[in-house]
């Protein structure tokens, strides 16, 4: 699953809009958020933990394909100390 890497907890994907909820400190970029929210007029932060994408697509996989080009637009997730010491 593509969306586990980058900390995603919910996604809710309907026709007019979606949102994308992360968990607490999310090992990505906080300046790609940032970078992401500042480019794209459809995304907007709401709240620390979360994404709102105002954006009417109809089609799921069209839906499903935009999700997964926005979590990419984000980078490479980040990987933690922590993690790198349990996969060496």
């Amino acid at each position: 699953m593509l969306a586990k890497p980058y900390g995603v907890l919910k996604i809710d994907a309907g026709p007019k809009l979606m949102n994308i909820v992360f968990r607490p400190n999310p090992p990505i970029d906080a300046m790609r958020i940032i970078e992401l929210v500042q480019k794209n007029r459809a995304v907007k932060l709401a709240g620390n933990e979360r994404l709102r994408i105002e954006r009417e697509i109809a089609d799921p996989s069209a839906r499903a394909q935009y999700l997964r080009d926005l979590l990419r637009a984000l980078g490479q997730p980040l990987v933690s100390s922590a993690n790198a010491a349990n996969t060496a």
